[in-house]
């Protein structure tokens, strides 16, 4: 049974996290193999208690060894499932929940621990005029992801709901650690989905190209 997060007056909660070298966006899958004593020990507990863990983007430090300073803005991820290993490491998968942002930084050692602030997502104006073009896009994404593989898919879900699609799309894109925090930070799902217009067409050409330098002779089907 899941232990209640303890909620401070202030609205803080106490969070254990895992800075890594990428951005976790919600409802996004997380594989991870745990093998440092500091984070078998974090997770543990968190297993324990049946309680999530942050993961943030490291902005200045090392991945493994002395704790590193985490970017500002992270998501809260649960455990779904986990496999011990010998020497006490262990696969877990995770999933990606909810946004935060670090308001102290309480330890260091042996893992860092913030207070966190949970943070709502909002889906902003204009979301209605944008999805035409960004469902076109993201459909178009999937099927070039899939014809690179040797596959086909003729039927695409789109997640309905603005927010959700906003970090499907953002999680199914290859780009740099920086553009990715920088949509985990924007504020609504609107500037979200407005930002990821030319990412979407600049992916989608490479994935084109690529398709295209696979197999000279057949690029995705249409229909």
């Amino acid at each position: 049974m899941a232990q209640p997060q303890h909620e401070p007056q202030d609205g803080l909660t106490r969070l254990p996290l895992f800075p890594l070298n990428l951005v976790l966006f919600p409802g996004m899958d997380l594989p991870l193999h745990i093998f440092e004593e500091r984070y078998r020990n974090m997770i543990g507990e968190c297993l324990e208690n049946d309680t999530p863990f942050g993961v943030v983007l490291i902005k200045e430090g090392p991945e493994v060894g002395a704790p590193a300073e985490p970017e500002r803005i992270g998501t809260s991820t649960r455990i779904l499932r986990s496999e011990i290993l010998d020497q006490g490491r262990m696969n877990i998968m995770t999933k990606g929940q909810q946004r935060f942002e670090i308001e102290e930084i309480v330890q260091r050692v042996p893992h860092v621990v913030g207070l966190v602030r949970y943070l709502v997502d909002i889906e902003g104006d204009n979301c209605a005029e944008l999805l035409p073009q960004i469902n076109e896009e993201y459909v178009e994404l999937v099927r070039n992801l899939t014809a690179l593989t040797g596959g086909y898919t003729s039927r695409v879900d789109i997640p309905v709901d603005p927010i959700e699609l906003s970090y499907s799309i953002a999680a199914s894109l290859e780009m740099e650690s920086h553009l990715r925090q920088s949509l985990l930070v924007t504020e609504t799902a609107a500037t979200r989905l407005y930002d990821l217009i030319p990412l979407l067409q600049q992916g989608n050409e490479a994935l084109r190209e690529s398709i295209r330098k696979q197999n000279p002779f057949q690029g995705p089907r249409l229909n």
